[in-house]
């Protein structure tokens, strides 16, 4: 069993995180929160990686056919 010191960083920067999140989306409201990380995700995924965009694009044709999906 891990001692509790181990635990206590991680668990307190996820409630932190959490905090600042729900203060965010309570200061500036829902919608232009969501607008928001919309907006920053859409940001990355154009200027990201080729890497990025060419697993975005494999996730957009794998939502639009679900007959992509390998299964074993």
């Amino acid at each position: 069993m891990k001692p509790l010191l181990d635990i206590v960083p991680v668990g307190l920067f996820a409630v932190l995180l959490i905090v600042v999140v729900v203060l965010a989306i309570i200061g500036i409201g829902w919608k232009t929160f969501s607008v928001g990380v919309i907006n920053g995700f859409e940001r990355v995924i154009d200027t990201g990686a080729p890497f990025v965009k060419d697993l975005t694009q494999g996730a957009k044709e794998i939502v639009s056919d679900p007959d992509l999906v390998i299964t074993n």
